[in-house]
């Protein structure tokens, strides 16, 4: 069996979580625009390090976002949502393979909440 370097590159980007790191930091440096751009990503990357050492997940989403998509998704008001609709939520929010399980009736509000704060834990640098 050969040695594939790029396999090799592919692990390590994944075992380290770099690709996730780059779009973290693309998104909230797109989102915030600062002035000095350098400035604020070392502080992006002091607060991340920072959150691993105390053991807290950093995420872009608060919880205030995570209730704006589940509104979006429902805009009737109805306390529940499809499996089609949370779905294309979670692929909104960037998480295209779910790892919580979700059954195939409707999703209600509480239980979206919980499994994408899950979802996004699970995507955190943290």
């Amino acid at each position: 069996m050969s040695f594939d370097p790029r396999a090799d590159a592919d692990s390590y980007l994944a075992s380290n979580k770099v690709i996730t790191l780059f779009h973290d930091l693309g998104t909230k440096l797109l989102y915030a625009k600062p002035s000095d751009p350098n400035a604020f990503l070392k502080g992006t990357l002091e607060e991340i390090q920072e959150n691993k050492n105390r053991g807290v997940t950093s995420n872009f989403f608060t919880e205030k976002d995570i209730v704006t998509m589940y509104r979006m998704f429902d805009p009737t008001g109805s306390g529940s949502i499809s499996r089609a609709q949370y779905d294309n939520a979670l692929k909104s929010m960037g998480v295209d393979k779910p790892t919580v399980e979700v059954g195939e009736g409707r999703v209600k509000r509480e239980d979206f909440e919980k499994n994408f704060k899950a979802e996004l834990d699970g995507l955190s640098l943290t």
